[in-house]
């Protein structure tokens, strides 16, 4: 081999040796290029990631947040649910009480009923009272004082007339015991003069014409309803009664409130009202202080 063609060889294995290190180097800058690309696309992945991871929190978060509005719904529904049955039991319980209540006024009122048509009975059974003109500090009326029996009544009343001189009387009759010993039942009676002007009204109930539940318990007094107090009422005598069973110890009161008595001009210029307390069990009596007076 001449001269120039080793040379020639020598140079051709320099540059062969030169791109193989060319090759080498742009082998290891594409390793590393591949390599920084792996990294870029890991660090852009891992960004993605985490914004992934961000999202899905704030979505969890939006769950949690919906369903503890669901459940505050939930139990709110049951709390009103469990209110409507609380109230449909209470209004179950007071529709029982109010019949219960009725009931108790309805067995009440029967029990008034028979005691008072018991009394109608034992009135019926008595001999008529009748009372004679006595002072008020008779001689026969002090026996029943010293036994302790004693009982002051009169009349708090005003006159009303009206332009045809027509009109009524308003007022309470009152009973007061000033002895010392315990009165029961006590008959009234109103003495008309003159008998046609005999009518009393107010909160007095009459068992012949059935009266109203509310009536019977409003009421206090009742109207002697029987064969003798109809022939007194004839000769101008009003009889009424407790309708219930009455006792008042010394110093006690007892009131017949708010009676009206009807008159007219036209029947007599000139009318009284007398009253009279009787005491059958106690076989006492005794006149009102006073007595109603009217004038035209």
């Amino acid at each position: 081999m001449g001269t120039k063609d080793k040379l020639s060889y020598e140079r051709l294995i320099s540059r062969v040796e030169y791109y193989k290190e060319k090759a080498l180097d742009l082998e290891k800058k594409l390793v590393f290029a591949e390599e920084t690309i792996e990294r870029l696309e890991n660090e852009t992945n891992k960004d993605n990631f985490l914004q992934q991871i961000e999202e899905k929190e704030k979505e969890l978060q939006n769950l949690r947040t919906h369903v503890e509005e669901l459940t505050k719904k939930l139990n709110r529904l049951e709390e009103h649910e469990m209110e409507k049955r609380i109230q449909g039991y209470e209004e179950l319980l007071k529709s029982i009480q109010d019949e219960i209540n009725d009931k108790d006024q309805q067995i009440d009122l029967y029990q008034q009923r028979i005691k008072s048509m018991e009394k109608r009975i034992n009135i019926n059974r008595t001999s008529e009272p009748v009372f004679e003109e006595f002072p008020q500090e008779d001689s026969k009326s002090e026996p029943m004082k010293k036994l302790g029996l004693n009982c002051m009544s009169y009349f708090d009343y005003s006159v009303i007339y009206t332009k045809d001189k027509n009109g009524f009387v308003r007022g309470s009759f009152y009973l007061e015991n000033i002895g010392t010993e315990t009165l029961e039942n006590p008959y009234i009676c109103f003495r008309f003069q003159p008998a046609e002007t005999c009518a009393l009204k107010g909160k007095i109930v009459s068992l012949i014409t059935s009266p109203s539940q509310d009536e019977m318990l409003q009421s206090i007094w009742m109207f002697m309803d029987n064969e003798w107090a109809e022939k007194a009422k004839e000769r101008g005598e009003m009889w009424i009664c407790p309708l219930r069973e009455t006792k008042f110890n010394s110093g006690d009161k007892l009131s017949l409130d708010d009676f009206q008595i009807p008159f007219k001009s036209s029947i007599d210029k000139n009318i009284t009202v007398e009253a009279f307390v009787y005491f059958n069990k106690q076989n006492y009596r005794a006149k009102a202080v006073n007595h109603i007076a009217i004038n035209f």
